[in-house]
């Protein structure tokens, strides 16, 4: 069946001499696999450029729910963020999140809200001089309320935060809440207030976010570390 589609490029690796094999999150039907042949070849219409991480593009492609590679025949560019060397920051935070996306999403799996919020968040990341210094937090956060385990309210008066209840609780329990400090900060960002966190702290807080994904069955333990850290270099 031929459809076209809003797409956003995720992830790609090279597939013989001159093609490439790209996970792309569609509009009409999710996480899609793609063969792209000749991508890499010099005079290509399916330049390789449109599917870096984060790209915005409109396709037209066959899908066969019964292949895990679908064929794409047309592929236009949207936008995409231009990597200069004044926003290296944001290639960084691109392939970040492109990679964690890739790894929450599953192929085939139609879901249009979440489409937009990643649609959303890349336009808000492409179209802002500046990133927002806890962009990258906000994201994960609110992520997860696309995959069912957002933070509850639920006690949010309480001191500290359970990665294994998903809620606020007044006993702390080693290796199963976070700290005071970190509770608090988590509230800040929950509340969308903005609030001053170092690089060091930034990166703890997302190693515990990694662990709240891992406990509700969403392991991010193969996204590479040194993406996470020159990620939060904004």
């Amino acid at each position: 069946m031929k459809y076209k589609s809003k797409g956003i490029a995720l992830t790609y690796i090279k597939y013989g001499e001159t093609s490439i094999i790209s996970k792309v999150f569609t509009q009409e039907h999710g996480l899609q696999s793609f063969i792209i042949k000749g991508a890499r070849g010099k005079s290509s219409k399916k330049r390789v450029v449109f599917f870096e991480p984060l790209t915005l593009i409109n396709i037209t492609a066959n899908y066969n729910s019964k292949k895990s590679l679908q064929f794409l025949s047309e592929v236009t560019a949207i936008d995409s963020i231009n990597f200069t060397k004044q926003n290296m920051n944001k290639k960084f935070i691109a392939f970040f999140l492109a990679e964690v996306s890739s790894k929450v999403l599953h192929e085939g799996e139609k879901n249009e809200s979440l489409f937009n919020f990643i649609w959303n968040r890349t336009k808000e990341l492409q179209l802002n001089n500046k990133t927002e210094l806890n962009f990258v937090l906000k994201y994960m956060l609110d992520l997860s309320s696309y995959l069912g385990f957002y933070p509850s309210r639920e006690g949010f008066d309480l001191p500290y935060f359970s990665l294994t209840e998903g809620c606020f609780v007044a006993k702390n329990i080693v290796g199963e809440t976070l700290s005071k400090k970190k509770s608090t900060t988590l509230k800040s960002l929950m509340n969308n207030n903005n609030c001053f966190i170092t690089q060091s702290e930034r990166t703890n807080l997302l190693q515990d976010i990694f662990l709240y994904y891992s406990v509700h069955n969403h392991n991010l333990s193969s996204v590479k570390s040194h993406l996470i850290i020159q990620a939060l270099r904004v």
